[in-house]
């Protein structure tokens, strides 16, 4: 396991805030100069202040011009020795039906989370296995989800298609990628404290928020993975989470925030 990351190049996305973030800190402290792509140079900005390894700089990864532009400037440093990408988004508007016409999930949201959720991992992994692939080396972390594994209704339709295209976007993309030297790997956390929380319909309890994978925790697996010389792919769960679906009737603080049927 690499634990020396010095004079590499790490690119993490969604670097603005939560697992983006924590995960910047993690390889900037192992000694990687890190590049944080994001949409608000606000956000960015407060990540680089955490460390001056962690270099900001605006990208929409839904954008391949703004790819492109971002691109240029780490490439002036060097070929990227690792892909971090935690991009990604959820909307409030979930379901395929609903008694209230507001929870519908619209087709401007369909849109925007395909456009990031999916083709943003296309974009990003195109755009940086080129330069891998001429230098014979590089690794790609890619976050899904657990709801790309089995199904989880409180993530909501759209989210749940996109995480599951990405799983099947990766399985095939791995060999591919492999044979030009470029480890691709999936880290599918299941409920994580991360600003997607509050982009859900019903905002879950203090006590559930804490029970959940809080965003270090999420760094320290990257890292981890990243590290490794092979591939993998790595699903993390907070104690109280089953895998593959809904819970059983069991205490815990989960079931209150999905409210799939009206009360």
């Amino acid at each position: 396991m690499d634990q020396d990351w010095n004079d590499r190049i790490v690119i993490v996305t969604g670097g603005g805030g939560g697992m983006g973030q924590a995960a910047a800190k993690r390889f900037a402290a192992a000694g990687a100069k890190t590049f944080v792509f994001g949409r608000t140079l606000a956000s960015l900005e407060e990540s680089a202040a955490l460390s001056p390894l962690i270099i900001p700089v605006i990208c929409d990864v839904a954008d391949r011009a703004s790819i492109a532009a971002a691109m240029e400037i780490v490439l002036r440093e060097g070929v990227p020795h690792t892909l971090i990408h935690t991009a990604g988004i959820n909307t409030p508007d979930r379901f395929m039906a609903h008694p209230d016409p507001a929870r519908l999930s619209s087709p401007e949201s369909w849109q925007r989370v395909m456009d990031i959720n999916v083709l943003g991992v296309v974009n990003m992994i195109d755009a940086v296995s080129g330069p891998m692939a001429g230098r014979g080396s590089g690794r790609i972390v890619v976050v899904s989800s657990t709801a790309g594994h089995g199904f989880d209704s409180f993530a909501g339709v759209p989210y749940t298609a996109s995480k599951w295209a990405v799983h099947g976007l990766l399985f095939t993309a791995r060999p591919q990628l492999a044979a030009h030297g470029i480890v691709v790997s999936e880290y599918a956390p299941g409920e994580a404290y991360t600003p997607l929380v509050e982009k859900r319909p019903v905002r879950p309890t203090a006590e559930h928020c804490e029970a959940m994978i809080q965003t270090d925790d999420c760094a320290e697996s990257l890292f981890f993975i990243a590290s490794q010389p092979h591939s993998m792919s790595v699903i993390q769960l907070p104690l109280y989470q089953p895998f593959g679906g809904m819970p059983p009737q069991i205490p815990a603080p989960w079931l209150n925030g999905l409210e799939i049927k009206p009360k």
